[in-house]
């Protein structure tokens, strides 16, 4: 919702298209409707619409899931008749009745400047609206409403709108973006160095060399002691007796 909000300024009231099928299926998985798309958009101020020719096609189908998934159409829905639509693009060339996809792809063209939201389970209609831009889809998956991330086409569509801001010298972009960005870039530039600071491993301090312990070291005699003077006269007594026997 954030990314069709900023970028296609798709904002509320919100207007969804229900094609046929999809309308039967919300029926027959009993789909509280109106409450999940207040859930899923975070409002109440929505509307839903259906296209003429997509009622035109629930009245040919057999069965009464698609009579009643008509009816629902005819009731709840504001119905999208033909005049509403660009006949040039849903003009048939073969004079054909005009399809309900026809209809849709008519009504988001331009880049939905009219910024409906379309909800199908039809995968053909699904992968042509994927193909366009800044439209928000919708789909039932087992009983649940979901809304489908932004198409590759929206994303490479809004990262060229940003680019192209930047490019013309910021006279697309209000004064608050360029100091969005100035501030982005700095980050960019310190964070890398910070990272890089944080991880280099701390230096290991040299440790200074220790001098003997003085606990396992022997005490010098001195030479005036009295033990000193001792050893003498055993030496000089010892060296007279050798004398003496010689």
């Amino acid at each position: 919702m954030r990314f069709y909000s900023i970028n296609a300024l798709i904002n509320a009231p919100y207007k969804v298209i229900l094609d046929g099928n999809f309308i039967a299926a919300s029926i027959k998985q009993k789909v509280p409707l109106f409450e999940r798309l207040q859930k899923l958009l975070g409002t109440d101020q929505f509307t839903v619409h259906v296209t003429r020719s997509s009622l035109n096609e629930l009245a040919t189908l057999p069965g009464e899931l698609f009579q009643t998934a008509r009816q629902f159409g005819l009731d709840e829905c504001e119905i999208i008749e033909p005049s509403q639509i660009d006949q040039e693009k849903r003009d048939d060339p073969n004079n054909e009745i005009v399809s309900p996809t026809t209809d849709i792809l008519s009504l988001v063209k331009n880049n939905n400047s009219l910024g409906y939201f379309v909800a199908t389970q039809d995968e053909e209609l699904s992968n042509k609206l994927r193909e366009m831009v800044f439209v928000p889809q919708m789909r039932l998956v087992r009983a649940v409403l979901i809304l489908e991330s932004p198409s590759a086409a929206s994303r490479r569509h809004a990262l060229y709108n940003e680019r192209n801001k930047q490019n013309t010298g910021g006279g697309l972009m209000t004064q608050d973006e360029k100091e969005l960005v100035q501030k982005m870039k700095q980050k960019v530039r310190y964070e890398p160095k910070k990272l890089q600071e944080a991880s280099a491993p701390m230096d290991r301090r040299k440790q200074k060399a220790k001098g003997p312990n003085p606990l396992s070291c022997k005490k010098r005699k001195l030479e005036g002691s009295a033990e000193g003077e001792k050893k003498k006269r055993t030496r000089r007594r010892k060296k007279k007796t050798e004398n003496e026997d010689e």
